[in-house]
C-alpha cells in the first residue's frame, strides 16, 4: 500500500489543481466546489497564521469591523453543505450560483498561494490568464495581463460557458505543453 508524505501547501496546490482541470473540463461542479473550497481554505489559513499577503490585507479592508463571520458564512455555505450532514441532513441547498462561486473559490485560493511566495502552477497561470480575459479590470496592474492577447481569448466574453470552458482547457494544454 502507499504511503503519502505532503505538507498542507503541497495538499491545497493538488486540490487547486485538480478543480481547475475539472473547471476546464466541463466536469462536476459539486466536486469542483469541494476541491476548490479545501484548497483555499487551507492556503487562507496558512495566510492568516502567517499574517502576510495581499488577499489578506484586500479583505480586512472591506470587510466592515464585525463582519467577518457574516462573510465568512457566504463565502462557505456551499463548501460546508458539501461536507457536513450532522445538523442538516435533510436539507437542499439553493440559490447558490456554482459556477461564479468555483471561479471565486478558485481565484482566491490562487491570490493566497502567491501571497505565500509561490509561482503560479501552469494550471494556476492557466486560470489567472482565462479569468483575467473573461473579467479585464481583475487583473489589470497583473503581468498577466499582457497574457491575455490572442484573438481567441479577447473575444472569450462572447462566448457560451462550455466553450469559454473549452478555450481554458485549450490553453491550459498549452501552457502544459511550454512548461
Amino acid at each position: 500500500m502507499a504511503e503519502i508524505r505532503i505538507n498542507k501547501v503541497e495538499a491545497a496546490r493538488r486540490q487547486i489543481d485538480v478543480a481547475i482541470r475539472l473547471l476546464f473540463s466541463n466536469d462536476d461542479p459539486v466536486a469542483i466546489h469541494t476541491l476548490s473550497a479545501a484548497g483555499f481554505r487551507i492556503l487562507r489559513d496558512i495566510v492568516h497564521k502567517n499574517k502576510k499577503g495581499r488577499i489578506q490585507q484586500h479583505f480586512k479592508d472591506i470587510i466592515k469591523p464585525g463582519m467577518e463571520k457574516e462573510l465568512w458564512k457566504v463565502v462557505n455555505k456551499a463548501a460546508n453543505f458539501f461536507k457536513h450532514a450532522d445538523s442538516d441532513a435533510d436539507e437542499i441547498l439553493e440559490g447558490v450560483q456554482i459556477e461564479k462561486a468555483n471561479d471565486a473559490m478558485i481565484l482566491l485560493a490562487c491570490f493566497c498561494y502567491r501571497d505565500l511566495g509561490y509561482q503560479f502552477t501552469p494550471e494556476m497561470g492557466a486560470f489567472m490568464t482565462w479569468s483575467a480575459a473573461l473579467d479585464p479590470k481583475l487583473l489589470e496592474n497583473s503581468p498577466l495581463k499582457d497574457l491575455v492577447k490572442t484573438q481567441e481569448l479577447n473575444s472569450l466574453r462572447s462566448l457560451s460557458r462550455k466553450n469559454q470552458l473549452e478555450v481554458g482547457k485549450n490553453l491550459l494544454s498549452q501552457v502544459r505543453q511550454d512548461a
